[in-house]
């Protein structure tokens, strides 16, 4: 039987260390997933970063990345969501010359029904701002495209877990209890 690709989110935890990046896009090459999206930053916890991957495979698949990730050193620990168990948007930015927005009243109503908002106007162009998902920046992408799109640019995807706190800090708190557990036995 032949498992079906799906569209997946590895979201992975770690301190800050210089060529992770690559050892990670790595592990995803010699399993042949591609990164559709990948973004990384600080989280709420001091010192610890996330990087969020998207990527289309199998669930298997995707699953030994993920174990592979988490042999890592650098790597706290990666997580494997699919789009129903995270809450996620990515932000575009769409540059189209003013004119159009000037002498097109309907740009307007196409900003208000996609959540959109002008963020900056001057004489040559205005800048719009979208955040959504792919499929919500791409159909404004679409609407636009009419009034000569001079730039776009779209981020990787950013989610959180629908889950109640980060789970890395259920982990590192389980960590904490290990340590602490191995450190009694040692007294």
């Amino acid at each position: 039987m032949n498992e079906l690709t799906k569209r997946y989110t590895v979201i992975i935890y770690s301190e800050n260390q210089i060529g992770l990046l690559s050892q990670i896009s790595n592990i995803f090459t010699r399993r042949s997933l591609s990164i559709w999206s990948l973004s990384a930053g600080a989280t709420a916890i001091e010192g610890i970063h996330s990087i969020t991957i998207v990527t289309d495979g199998t669930r298997k698949r995707v699953q030994e990345a993920v174990m592979q990730l988490e042999k890592r050193v650098d790597v706290l620990k990666a997580y494997l969501y699919t789009d129903e168990e995270i809450v996620y948007k990515e932000l575009a930015l769409y540059k189209v010359p003013t004119s159009e927005v000037i002498d097109h009243g309907d740009i307007e109503d196409i900003l208000a029904r996609s959540n959109a908002k002008i963020v900056e106007i001057n004489r040559d162009f205005a800048v719009i701002v979208k955040t959504g998902t792919t499929e919500e920046t791409n159909s404004l992408y679409h609407e636009l495209q009419k009034y000569g799109i001079m730039q776009f640019q779209r981020s990787g995807r950013i989610g959180v877990s629908r889950e109640r706190q980060e789970p890395i800090t259920d982990f590192l708190n389980r960590c904490e209890l290990r340590r602490d557990s191995q450190k009694d036995k040692q007294e």
